[in-house]
């Protein structure tokens, strides 16, 4: 019988082995799935494709294992929800992994941008209380949400089809709708001509659909990010409430 200072023993020697082990399976975690906290396990997002058999579309997201067949000369772009990365695929079937694309028969052209500070998410963003966001150098708020280096945001609800959007200024008591619109596809990008978006401040967008609340999130802007300019860099999940 293992005496008990002998497994004492043995625990303390695969210690720095378990936590590797498991450490090793929280980043692999992570980096499947960079925005899980925001209610979305996708790794990236279509920019373009034109091959009529991808069976994906523009603003598409799209999954870890998923495969995409393109053809002998079909085309697609992603850009990856994680901020860095973003690839160009010639041809083949296609297979997502959270560290790029594979392509059997195919061609893929990555472009990763040098110094990038993607940015992080903290907690679910469906909290409804007003209050100044703080950002920190990692990029992550502070008090949850999606934090963008640009203005103008895309939102992407996954409940898809029809729905009506507002983006709140939650900064202020009350809080006051920037801007409305309807999006007939699952998505909607924040007009050029809507009123501008101020860094380093919380925002709410809410998506209904009849009426019925089917999509929320939290997301502020910090200019400061060093990040590529990719629809993935600009993109608000917006997940049910």
């Amino acid at each position: 019988m293992t005496s008990n200072s002998a497994r004492l023993r043995l625990l303390l020697a695969l210690g720095p082995v378990v936590a590797a082990l498991i450490g090793g399976a929280v980043a692999r975690a992570e980096t499947a799935a960079p925005l899980a906290r925001m209610g979305t396990t996708a790794v990236a997002v279509v920019e373009d494709v034109t091959a009529p058999a991808a069976g994906v579309q523009f603003m598409d997201l799209v999954y870890a294992g998923q495969a995409i067949p393109l053809g002998a000369d079909g085309h697609l772009s992603l850009s990856y929800l994680s901020g860095c990365r973003s690839e160009t695929i010639t041809g083949g079937t296609v297979t997502v992994t959270p560290d790029g694309a594979l392509s059997a028969g195919g061609t893929v052209t990555p472009s990763v941008m040098a110094g990038c500070t993607p940015a992080g998410v903290q907690i679910a963003a469906n909290a409804t209380e007003a209050g100044a966001v703080t950002i920190r150098g990692d990029g992550e708020a502070a008090d949850g949400g999606r934090v963008l280096r640009g203005a103008r945001p895309a939102f992407r609800w996954l409940a898809g089809g029809a729905g009506d959007v507002r983006v709140i200024d939650v900064s202020q008591v009350p809080s006051r709708v920037m801007w409305s619109g309807s999006g007939a596809a699952g998505w909607i990008d924040y007009p050029t001509e809507a009123p501008a978006l101020d860094a380093n401040k919380p925002y709410r967008v809410e998506v209904r659909a009849n009426g019925v609340l089917v999509g929320v999130a939290r997301f502020s802007i910090d200019p400061a990010l060093v990040l590529p300019d990719t629809l993935a860099n600009r993109l608000v999940p917006v997940a049910a409430p």
